[in-house]
């Protein structure tokens, strides 16, 4: 019997639930389950978007039939050729040879190494990025996703609906259990951990190609997007997709400590559970695994959520214990960047698995080593605990890097520059541009928050950073910073180029001539600012979604007479305006990026997750009633015509092809 769902008017999911498979692709546990998605699409042609896994064959075939209707397709859109989604295609050929196959030339390619035994002359319609394929009122345009996770893998876009086809991008383990859309289940509390294991495990190498494909997604309108793995989104997706922008290019999720060991006798899981404690007591978050215990994968996915990794392992045939060795190994191939990474080594005569695993995980794009290796002979002893302190220390003074502790200078040397009082007279409620410079690399970011705070000698100001951009963490790690007082005549441009995307993304200073240095060595924008101030930091106060710096003064100069661009000016004149995304109910869209946050209640310290702005650049928009429409719908396939009267007696459902007969009259 046939199991389906609905997710428009024209378009039903016709997967499966597998709950017999122990090993995703033979090697990730899914307890949960998994699903296979496939999707067919009625209009005066019909299309089914890719096939499922054989353990699913059967419901399968009833599912399609049933969709169909007695039709019969006309495309099978396939989007990828991993086993799992392409088996039953020589099935369905088999039932409908008459389908056509829409794919690019390396799934062609693929076809013919999966399936020797079928010939399929005339059976192909090759396509290429930004082709389009109308079924009707549908038309479905095509991009190119290779490496997400396979070379051939392409996604396909229904611009009428906006709904994206997105492959395995957006998937999820487990068993769907009836519930098709995210918004059915508390996703973020029930699933995302799932979510970040199938990403990092599946697609988690392949950061820098899943990032060119959210920017190629960019500019679509998305009300579905429908993955051959997991749930189907409809709303709340730019949540989901700030989790993916995250992993995709390697940004720690949360700020905590994630250790994994490996332990035969248990000493090392002893002095592990003793810096477990010490890093609690800090007031850090840990996460402690037995790679014994628990299989890699969990691992994996935990090592891209945090910002901090503890490797322990015993030493094992002059080597590294083996299940942690698995562990590296993996992590090493799944191109993980960016971490703070401490070890620690045990080894009764010969402990070589600190400097073994050291070599390993150096391969990792901007691994830093915190502290020098910790080197136990069986058990930790009595004086080896103050190294555990010195360990925890050094973690938790780097893991705060938006609160740090600073020291003023023992002799300020604002008292040995020139400070032009004029510069001062160039703030009000303004916008302006922060730079900072960590270990010889500059980051800046538009902010509207510098101000005058003491007029005494020192001078200082205050600013106020956004603790989600990247920004906020150099400065703090600088101690020190620059602002660039913008004028009115700024181009939009420039707050795009600093404002609008992330240090963590693109170098923003690459390719940007209009700089120069103060004498602390940061840059500053010459061109559109009329006065520059050099800062260092203070104090430092936590402000729940921004961090609030104080900063003596140590050098200002005026660049020009031009006046100041205030944030109110900024809005009025320069930022173009933007007509609001379409709405699927009650809601705040962005003024600036378009994001939708549906909802009838915005809380008032809300971040836009795409532009980082917040709640006061956001628009209410209450929809209008749809007022009911009188008609009829078909009892077959749902098919809804507006009638005031009587169905004629010979009409016929385009859709379909039912009679008269088959309607019923329904008011929407």
């Amino acid at each position: 019997m046939y199991c389906t769902r609905k997710v428009t008017d024209d378009l039903i999911w016709v997967g499966a639930d597998d709950r017999r498979l122990a090993c995703f692709e033979g090697v990730y546990g899914v307890p949960d389950g998994v699903s296979y998605n496939s999707y067919v699409m009625l209009d005066e042609k019909t299309a089914i978007f890719d096939t499922v896994d054989k353990a699913v064959y059967q419901t399968y075939f009833e599912n399609v039939a049933h969709a169909l209707g007695g039709r019969r397709p006309d495309y099978l859109v396939i989007s990828h050729m991993e086993p799992d989604h392409a088996y039953t295609i020589e099935a369905l050929l088999l039932r409908y040879p008459e389908l056509k196959l829409v794919c690019n030339s390396k799934i062609e390619t693929m076809l013919k190494n999966f399936f020797r035994g079928v010939d399929f002359t005339d059976r192909l319609h090759i396509v290429k990025e930004g082709d389009v394929l109308e079924l009707g009122r549908h038309k479905i345009s095509f991009v190119m996703a290779p490496m997400v996770h396979w070379p051939e893998v392409m996604m396909s876009y229904d611009s009428t609906d906006g709904i994206l086809f997105s492959a395995d991008a957006f998937g999820t383990f487990g068993a769907l259990n009836g519930r098709l859309f995210a918004d059915e289940t508390d996703f973020f509390a029930e699933n995302v951990d799932e979510a970040r294991r199938y990403y990092t495990n599946i697609v988690g190498k392949y950061g820098a190609q899943v990032q060119a494909v959210l920017k190629k997604a960019a500019g679509l309108e998305l009300n579905y997007v429908c993955p051959l793995h997991g749930f189907v989104w409809r709303s709340h997706f730019g949540d989901f997709l700030e989790k993916y922008l995250k992993w995709s290019s390697y940004t720690p999720e949360e700020n905590g400590v994630m250790i994994a060991y490996a332990s035969v006798y248990g000493h090392t899981e002893n002095t592990v559970n003793i810096l477990a404690c010490k890093l609690v007591e800090r007031g850090l978050k840990v996460k402690v695994y037995d790679t014994s215990v628990t299989p890699a994968s969990y691992i994996v996915s935990d090592a891209f959520r945090y910002s901090h990794l503890v490797f322990a392992s015993t030493t094992y045939n002059a080597g590294i214990f083996v299940t942690m060795e698995n562990l590296v190994h993996d992590i090493v191939n799944h191109n993980l960047q960016g971490r703070k990474i401490a070890v620690l080594e045990n080894g009764s005569w010969a402990a070589t698995s600190g400097k073994l695993m050291k070599d390993q995980l150096s391969k990792l794009r901007g691994t830093e080593f915190i502290g020098e290796t910790i080197s136990l002979k069986s058990d930790v002893t009595e004086a080896q605990l103050a190294e555990l302190d010195a360990l925890a220390d050094a973690i938790a003074a780097d893991i705060r890097p938006v609160l740090p502790v600073f020291e003023a200078p023992a002799e300020p040397i604002g008292q040995a520059l020139e400070v032009d009082n004029g510069a001062f007279n160039k703030f009000s409620y303004g916008v302006e541009i922060l730079t900072t410079n960590v270990g010889g690399k500059d980051y800046g970011c538009v902010i509207n928050t510098a101000g005058q705070v003491a007029a005494g000698d020192p001078k200082k100001i205050t600013i106020s950073v956004i603790k989600k951009n990247n920004t906020c963490d150099m400065v703090a790690k600088a101690g020190k910073f620059n602002i660039s007082i913008l004028t009115e005549d700024a181009p939009y441009s420039l707050f795009q180029h600093f404002g609008f995307q992330s240090g963590r993304d693109v170098d923003k200073f690459a390719d940007f001539s209009d700089l120069d240095r103060m004498t602390n060595g940061i840059a500053y924008v010459t061109k559109y600012t009329n006065a520059v101030l050099s800062c260092e930091i203070v104090d430092v106060v936590d402000v729940e979604t921004q961090v609030l710096y104080v900063a003596n003064v140590v050098e200002a100069k005026v660049l020009s007479a031009a006046p100041s661009c205030t944030y109110g000016y900024y809005h009025a004149h320069i930022k173009p305006k933007k007509n609001p995304a379409p709405a699927q109910g009650e809601g705040y869209v962005c003024k600036v990026c378009g994001y939708f946050h549906e909802g009838s209640e915005m809380p008032d310290d809300f971040v836009c997750p795409l532009c980082k702005h917040g709640k006061e650049d956001f628009e209410h928009i209450v929809p209008e009633v749809k007022q009911p429409v009188k008609g009829y719908v078909c009892t077959v396939c749902d098919h809804f015509v507006e009638c005031d009267g009587e169905l004629p007696d010979d009409y016929v459902c385009p859709i379909c092809n039912h009679g008269k007969e088959a309607f019923e009259p329904a008011v929407r």
